[in-house]
This record gives C-alpha cells, sequence and structure tokens, in this order.
C-alpha cells in the first residue's frame, strides 16, 4: 500500500500562498494569525477576498462576502424571503451557486443580511499550485460578481464598494465568523 503524502507545515503553506498571490499580482495582502485561524486578506479586483484556515485542519476556505447595509436593501431581500417565493429563492441560488464554490446566508439575528460564496483549498498538500489558488478565486469572484448583480435586479441598487472597502480594512473577518 503506498504511503500517504506527507502534509507541509502551516508555515510552508503561509509562504507559498503569500508567493503565489504575488504571482497573481495581487497586492497590499493582510496576513493574520490568531488563537484559532491563519490566513490573508485582500482585494481581488474590487472585492475583498479572505483566504482562511482554522488551525487543526489541511485546508483553507476561499471566501467571497457580501455584506448588504443597514436599511432598505436588508428590508426588501427578507421580504422576499417571508414570502416564500419559491421561483426568487431558486434564481438566487443560481446566481450565487456555481459546480466550483459554497454559498451560504449570513444572518444578524433572524434576518438575512448578505451571502458567502466560497471554495477549499489545500496548501498544506503536496501538490498546491498556482492553477489551485487561481480557479479559487476566479470562482468565488465570479459566483459572488454574478450574485450581486442579481440581488441588484431584483432589490435594487447599493454602495457595495464603500462597504466592501471598509470589510477590508477590519482587522479581522466580519459577521460571518461572529
Amino acid at each position: 500500500m503506498p504511503e500517504a503524502p506527507v502534509k507541509r507545515t502551516i508555515d510552508e503553506a503561509k509562504a507559498d500562498v503569500k508567493a503565489l498571490l504575488a504571482d497573481l499580482d495581487v497586492e497590499e495582502v493582510k496576513e493574520f494569525d490568531e488563537k484559532e485561524f491563519w490566513g490573508f486578506s485582500f482585494s481581488f479586483g474590487s472585492y475583498p477576498i479572505l483566504i482562511e484556515s482554522q488551525k487543526g485542519t489541511a485546508f483553507c476556505v476561499v471566501v467571497f462576502q457580501i455584506t448588504l447595509p443597514e436599511g432598505e436593501p436588508v428590508a426588501k431581500l427578507n421580504e422576499l424571503y417571508a414570502k416564500n417565493d419559491f421561483k426568487f429563492i431558486y434564481d438566487l441560488f443560481g446566481a450565487f451557486s456555481s459546480p466550483l464554490t459554497g454559498f451560504s446566508r449570513i444572518f444578524e439575528g433572524e434576518k438575512v443580511v448578505g451571502f458567502t460564496v466560497s471554495k477549499y483549498i489545500y496548501p498544506l498538500h503536496p501538490g498546491f499550485s498556482i492553477r489551485d489558488l487561481d480557479e479559487a478565486l476566479q470562482a468565488v469572484v465570479s459566483a459572488g460578481a454574478i450574485g450581486i448583480m442579481f440581488l441588484k435586479s431584483v432589490i435594487g441598487e447599493w454602495e457595495e464598494e464603500e462597504r466592501a472597502a471598509q470589510e477590508l480594512g477590519k482587522s479581522e473577518p466580519g459577521p460571518m465568523y461572529e
């Protein structure tokens, strides 16, 4: 029986991901290493992205997160959910989903306030490459951008650019992690 490949250390994986991000011309990468999590936050195009790993796991999650501003956008979104409009829910899932990504809602109390598109990557495993990282980044940003366009077509315009810049400027992850 063949031996299982030896996993790389967290420090090797961090250095590799950071170098690969530089090779992909990603600038202003912020690295974090906290009690339970380590990872990176940065902008990919105009969208904030988080790459995060819970210590003790052998994978990272590449996360595209959109949080709607309080007020009318959140109210309109939750009105649609309250109606149990299956066409809306189907279209929403179709807009935020892809065969390469996962999709979840962000809640504040009982209200849906945003969405997360994610994809797992495995930088601790031998053979992890720039293609794996680029595919994950492209997948979450593509699905997230389509989801934002769909939401704007249904609930109206809002300014996500300012909110995205604020989310990226935080020193710690946003509401998805609280």
